[in-house]
């Protein structure tokens, strides 16, 4: 079962809100075109590195009836954060949730914090 600590929420919370950080931002060429005006219109993303594959969600939150697809590791674009569920997983903590598009071609999804890889924490996002 998985644990909640705040504590560590609030050291990640810290280290990705920080204003140090090395990712850059770009327009992805591949972001898709959204007459709604969400946020997968092409617009100024951050490109962060993430440890593992997760699940995607449609909202921010770890239940399986939000499941939208998966994100692999590696490098991702995301276009904001916000705050959401509380989850642990990977052995870290947090109640911060990164708006991206997945590998299964969904948009405007959320990913969790927790997923996020070392060198990418404290990466000056916007808050959604």
């Amino acid at each position: 079962m998985k644990q909640f600590k705040r504590s560590a929420v609030a050291v990640l919370s810290a280290a990705l809100l920080g204003a140090a950080g090395l990712a850059a931002t770009a327009t992805p060429a591949n972001a898709a075109q959204d007459t709604a005006g969400s946020a997968s219109t092409a617009q100024d993303v951050t490109w962060l590195n993430f440890s593992s594959s997760s699940w995607s969600h449609w909202s921010r939150d770890s239940k399986d009836s939000t499941h939208a697809g998966t994100l692999n590791a590696g490098r991702n674009y995301v276009y904001c954060w916000a705050e959401g569920e509380v989850y642990s997983d990977n052995g870290h903590t947090s109640g911060n949730w990164l708006l991206t598009d997945d590998d299964s071609g969904n948009t405007n999804v959320w990913v969790s914090g927790v997923y996020l890889a070392p060198d990418s924490y404290g990466a000056p996002l916007r808050h959604c």
